[in-house]
């Protein structure tokens, strides 16, 4: 008996929500739901003017996009790392030039020769998502990127200067980035140096962590209007007496040099580089047999 009434009231339940339902949906006018498209976390786009701090290189500023590490052996060359992935699994390009280091240890990986003040722009492109710049890449692709705005009749110039300080290890930088001409050209000059003591650890131990780097870069554009754009440009980077705590060796010297020119008209586009590196490193230099020992 029990069963039975359960079942019966259950039945009119059902029936009736139907009912009510049917009669409800037929009632309602047409509903469009609109809403912004969510953020999207990748690719990872920075300004490198919005950085807060003195960054020993391109890969010391990497370190404070989400998601990305490096690896540290000393105060200037950190590796970076993407999820878990780093060194040849990283494709880095430089204003559109790869850049291989030339030390087998990783003293001066790609991002080593690149100084955040010196670019506009960097883009981090998680995993291998495209074959636009070049195979491999399965950790992703760092894209350091200079876009030089054309000049407008009213202000045929433009410029600023940087400068910061860390306490710690008495960090001290320099830039400067300046750019003439006219609406059909420009020219622009991009400077930077930057120099580091050894820092002190909680101990108040020096950790070997020194280093002095600076880089000069020169491009040439032709803007005739705003459908075609050729640029030519010379780079050079050099750092002197970096140390490494995490290494059996230091680096005296190191410098690249780079040479780039590029075209770009409505869907055309072509460029050409050229990029050299000379790296120098040692056990005796800047260091003694008894600092080894430590």
């Amino acid at each position: 008996m029990i069963k039975t009434t359960a079942s019966s009231a259950l039945t009119l339940f059902l029936s009736f929500s139907h009912s009510l339902f049917a009669a409800t949906t037929a009632d309602l006018d047409t509903l469009v739901i609109e809403a912004e498209r969510p953020l999207q976390t990748n690719p990872v786009h920075s300004n490198t003017q919005d950085k807060l701090a003195p960054s020993a290189d391109g890969g010391d500023f990497l370190r404070s996009l989400n998601g990305v590490s490096g690896v540290r052996m000393g105060g200037h060359g950190i590796d970076p790392v993407i999820r878990g992935q780093s060194q040849t699994r990283l494709n880095v390009l430089l204003d559109g030039a790869f850049v291989q280091g030339g030390c087998p240890n990783r003293m001066d990986p790609p991002t080593a020769y690149s100084p955040p003040d010196s670019y506009d722009s960097v883009t981090v492109l998680k995993g291998s998502q495209t074959v636009r710049y070049g195979g491999g890449g399965s950790g992703g692709t760092v894209l350091f990127e200079r876009n030089t705005a054309a000049l407008t009749a009213d202000k045929p110039y433009r410029g600023q200067v940087s400068a910061g300080f860390k306490g710690n290890s008495d960090t001290r930088e320099l830039g400067a980035d300046v750019t003439a001409g006219s609406t059909q050209g420009f020219m622009r000059g991009i400077a930077h140096w930057s120099a580091a003591d050894d820092y002190q650890d909680g101990a108040s131990q020096d950790v070997r962590s020194a280093y002095s780097a600076q880089s000069g870069t020169l491009i040439a554009g032709y803007t005739p209007n705003a459908r075609t754009r050729a640029e030519i440009s010379l780079e050079n980077t050099r750092e002197e007496d970096v140390l490494f705590a995490g290494a059996g060796m230091d680096a005296p010297e190191s410098e690249h040099q780079a040479v780039r020119m590029r075209f770009k008209q409505d869907g055309l586009k072509a460029e050409l580089y050229y990029s050299d590196v000379f790296h120098v490193m040692d056990n005796f230099s800047l260091r003694t047999l008894e600092a080894q020992c430590h």
